[in-house]
């Protein structure tokens, strides 16, 4: 055999040059490479054209079809036909496969049986039942090809193999077929050739394996390496390429699957180097691709919000409205808040405009305040929101087949979708061209969804993202096992060249097992036969390798903790690199020294000493390998490569130190004493200066840089209504009998039970209208636990003597907040709501406040707690000034202030302030605000806080490493204020 494969087609081409010859190749991509290395190594060919069988018959028979009306169809409408005759054939009694066993991988393998018995010619009557070891299964599938056939007549339909009997001419006498020899056909096809040709096929010998003795491999230009996992073995390679200084598109890269293409793909990206990919990347690297993934998750989950949150914060989907100034930011932050958590029905009634917000009850948000600037724009971004919603679910016969499934991702991301590359639009083309050939195919019986999304997910997994058949000048080309070797590039990297990887594992059809073909017969191949074919034709392309060729495998996982071995066929290279026929795994592993690491530092390399860094990792590595450790001040290197790390260290110093300064929260100059002037006219609530005196970073997080809690759903089968949900359903039930009992007779109340009960069953159904329970159980164990607080709330009422007089009253006059005069030298702006105000004597007042949850942090003898109870006394200053500027009571005086605890939990304790002591009220607002107006917002000083804090995240443990610098003497004057505060009782 002389020449290689290239040299004897060039040969065969330029054969009487004035006769057409057709290249008969496994892909256009391996036909096209062919003539593209012949001009570019050999010389220029004309009158030459690359066509596949499947190509070259249809482009024959494509006449034929047409004047006979035949549609040739696909193999996804091949597949969804067998679907279809699967379930016809279930329905009866008995049936070899039943409805349940219709399932994906079950289907795919009957359809892949009859599309085998199709690709050997062998028609139902050929069929017998011994030819199967189970007689059963012999019906079933001679019964299903005999559908398929009869289904394929009546229709006027084909598939390809039903096209021979529509191949009526031979080629004419002007043109040649070359193919290589030997060349994966299937019986079918290879008639077809026979018949097409009609002798006139000139078959080119194929170049021997590349690691075979007669390869004309260079051997001086072969190396090897194994590495510590995928990534350091693809980042080894880009190595090597960038420290040799080897131009990109001399490169060809091999892997054995997707795992190596999308660590390529990372690596260039963050590394800026261009590359291209022969059989693309996953549908889900692409934004379309992924928004398609999402919805699909999202649909299986019962439409969690969460998920559709993130879709929008990762700009898969938009539900912006410029028009309406409505930002995906500002529907992200109203599905957030709304607490839609899952279920369909949760959204329309939750994102229904007209639906207050049942917010934690405090004095800064509550029902029935007039609707302000940002509330209006609330209402119309949930308006925005609702008729999103209204056509964004799919209808329930949508989501009962594959197509259906389809057909609503379709139309979501052609309306919602974010198409900003070139990508993105192929993907959904693609999609609408999958979904329009889905149309045309028997539609399945209506399936639960469970086994719809199955199906739609493995079409989508056909799509392929990026795909550049052949090489592209100034590229890195990835190919696959599938199509790699073949473009003639100088360099060629080998990539998960494991034993797994290489050689497979054999697993046979269940529905046509190697047994069952060999005694059917006319060609069929067991699948060890396939599995040795796939690897030949894998191995002839790879012996078509020129020049320098890199051989890799991973041979541990640090991840997962396994070993791999390299594949049998590195072991025969190396004896032949090495020389010793008789070398084994022991030597090979020897030879390749220790594993690459992900950094590669230190390791055996072709490349110089100095060679350039791949990033900056690798940089400080190389001058550690370098100097082997001998820096003076290691740190500083470090930091010099990455400053965000020498301001962290910063950080932890500051803090580590036992001064206090801005990383423990407190914010010195002028910046904060601008900013603090600004804020002195804004009104203040009880909440805010409780919250500062419990936690002032805390206050310092919400109200300062104002970071926005998100309040996420979790689905919970076992619970309705969240804490803060409750509480203002018992709230609405406490006013709401409250306001219709004092009407009636306002003193003495006449309590009505039964009142009570028909308001709170009222109140519980049309709360759980706008919050849909998760199932009746546990609706009704909440609502007997609802029913026994208010039970708890009547007994605590009927033992009352005071005379209710307002209830849910906002302290505001003429719209605008109270100014308190605390003294001469202070007054602050209050705006509050008062639970309830009842009258004790002329003149003389209590106010209360309803808490839902435990009494336990209201002592008794306590008044203040630290500045963390402030409400009642500023609220009994504010009740006092409302009614005397309103003209309610201009003699009103609040004696005193009481915590109600109307629930089980709160077993109907009541907690009173008597409010004697204004004057002490005043020096702890003075001292919080003096503490805020020097920018002192440090963690608090109760460690077991920060357990039930929604900033714990961001703090960690710094409540307990500020401990030791509040005893700090050098830190008492800057603390003094806030510590007196803290002391109060």
């Amino acid at each position: 055999m002389e020449g290689t494969f290239l040299n004897r087609l060039y040969q065969a081409i330029m054969e009487e040059p004035f006769r057409r010859k057709i290249v008969l190749a496994p892909s256009f991509t391996e036909g096209q490479s062919w003539l593209m290395r012949i001009c570019r190594e050999i010389g220029p060919v004309t009158n030459v054209e690359v066509q596949t069988v499947q190509s070259f018959v249809k482009g024959h028979v494509q006449f034929s079809l047409y004047k006979q009306e035949i549609t040739l169809i696909s193999e996804q409408r091949s597949f969804w036909m067998i679907h279809h005759f699967m379930e016809q054939m279930a329905a009866a009694p008995d049936a070899y496969i039943s409805m349940d066993q219709v399932k994906p991988g079950i289907v795919m393998h009957v359809h892949q049986s009859i599309m085998d018995l199709r690709h050997a010619g062998v028609r139902s009557e050929e069929l017998r039942d011994d030819h199967f070891l189970s007689r059963e299964k012999g019906s079933y599938v001679r019964n299903l090809l005999s559908a398929y056939e009869r289904w394929l007549e009546r229709r006027n339909w084909t598939d390809f193999p039903g096209l021979m009997p529509y191949i009526t001419a031979a080629l004419p006498e002007n043109v040649e077929l070359l193919m290589p020899d030997p060349m994966l056909l299937s019986p079918v096809s290879a008639r077809m050739v026979e018949r097409l040709s009609n002798g006139r096929i000139t078959r080119i010998q194929v170049d021997p394996f590349f690691f075979a003795e007669q390869s004309t491999l260079s051997l001086h230009d072969v190396h090897m390496f194994h590495a510590t996992g995928k990534l350091a073995e693809v980042r080894e390679a880009l190595r090597r390429i960038i420290s040799a200084r080897i131009p990109l598109d001399e490169v060809e890269m091999i892997v054995s699957d997707a795992e190596y293409a999308l660590a390529i793909s990372t690596l260039c990206a963050s590394m800026n180097l261009p590359c291209s990919f022969a059989e693309g990347l996953a549908f889900e690297t692409s934004r379309m691709g992924r928004a398609a993934h999402s919805l699909l998750n999202w649909l299986e989950s019962g439409y969690q919000s969460q998920l559709l949150v993130s879709m929008l914060q990762q700009q898969l989907l938009s539900f912006s409205d410029r028009e309406e100034d409505i930002s995906n930011m500002d529907c992200i932050r109203t599905l957030e808040r709304s607490g839609i958590g899952w279920g369909k029905e949760r959204y329309v009634k939750l994102l229904d405009p007209n639906r207050v917000l049942l917010e934690e009850q405090s004095d800064e948000t509550r029902n029935g305040r007039e609707r302000t600037e940002e509330q209006q724009q609330e209402y119309k971004i949930k308006q925005h929101l609702t008729n999103i919603i209204r056509g964004f679910f799919p209808h329930e016969s949508a989501i009962s087949s594959p197509a259906g499934i389809l057909g609503w991702l379709v139309q979501v991301l052609d309306q919602f979708g974010i198409c900003r590359t070139e990508e993105d639009a192929l993907v959904l083309q693609e999609m609408k061209g999958m979904l329009q050939e889905l149309k045309e195919c028997p539609v399945p019986s209506p399936m639960l969804l469970e086994q719809a999304l199955p199906y739609t997910r493995d079409m989508l997994q056909d799509i392929r993202v990026g795909v550049q058949p052949l090489p592209k000048p100034g590229f890195l080309y990835i190919s696959g096992m599938a199509n790699g070797g073949v473009s003639g590039r100088k360099y060629t990297f080998l990539l998960g060249m494991d034993e797994h990887s290489w050689s497979g594992s054999v697993q046979q059809n269940p529905m046509l097992l190697d047994e069952e073909c060999r005694r059917i017969g006319s060609g069929l191949q067991s699948a060890a036969e396939k599995k040795r074919e796939r690897q030949r034709q894998r191995d002839v392309r790879l012996g078509m390798i020129d020049g320098s060729v890199t051989l890799s495998f991973s041979s541990y996982d640090l991840a997962d903790g396994t070993t791999s071995s390299p594949a049998f066929q590195l072991l025969q290279l190396y004896r032949r690199v090495s020389g010793d026929p008789n070398a084994d795994y022991e030597m090979l592993y020897r030879s390749l020294g220790e594993p690459v690491g992900y950094l590669g530092a230190g390791q055996q390399s072709t490349a110089e000493q100095n060679e350039p860094a791949v990033d900056g990792t690798h940089y400080i590595f190389q001058l550690l390998h370098a100097k082997n450790g001998g820096f003076s001040d290691l740190q500083s290197l470090v930091e010099s490569v990455y400053p965000a790390l020498r301001h962290g260290r910063n950080a932890l110093e500051a803090r580590g130190s036992i001064q206090i300064t801005e990383f423990d929260g407190y914010i010195a100059g002028d910046v904060w004493s601008d900013y603090w002037k600004k804020q002195s006219d804004q009104a203040l609530s009880a909440s805010q200066l409780e919250k500062y005196a419990e936690c002032p970073m805390r206050y310092f997080f919400q109200y300062v840089l104002r970071i926005r809690v998100k309040d996420q759903v979790v689905f919970d089968r076992s619970s309705w209504l969240k804490p803060n949900e409750r509480g203002s359903l018992l709230h609405e039930v406490f006013r709401r009998y409250m306001t219709e009992v004092s009407a009636r007779n306002p003193s003495p109340i006449v309590h009505d039970h039964a009142l009570l009960l028909r308001i709170t069953e009222e109140t519980i159904l049309a709360y759980a209208e706008r919050i849909p329970a998760p199932s009746p159980h546990v609706f009704e164990k909440e609502r007997k636990s609802i029913v026994r607080d208010v039970e708890v709330f009547y007994r605590m009422e009927a033992q009352v003597k005071s005379t209710p007089r307002f209830f849910e009253q906002e302290l505001i006059v003429d719209g605008l907040p109270l100014h308190l005069n605390l003294n001469d030298e202070m007054t602050i702006q209050l705006r509050g709501i008062v639970d309830r105000i009842d009258q004790v004597a002329p003149h003389q007042y209590r106010i209360i406040d309803y808490k839902t949850g435990s009494p336990r942090p209201y002592k008794e003898n306590g008044m203040f707690a630290g500045g963390t109870q402030l409400q009642h006394a500023l609220y009994a200053i504010g009740t006092e000034l409302w009614m005397r500027q309103t003209g309610v009571d201009r003699e009103a005086t609040v004696l005193e202030s009481a915590y109600v605890f109307p629930s089980e939990r709160g077993r109907g304790q009541v907690v009173l302030r008597s409010q004697t002591e204004r004057h002490r009220v005043t020096e702890v607002i003075q001292g919080i605000l003096h503490s805020m107006e020097q920018g002192l917002f440090i963690p608090t000083a109760d460690p077991g806080t920060c357990r039930y804090c929604d900033y714990a995240a961001v703090c960690g443990d710094h409540a307990q490493q500020m401990a030791e610098k509040r005893n700090e003497e050098s830190n008492r004057e800057l603390l003094r204020t806030l510590l007196e505060v803290e002391y109060i009782e």
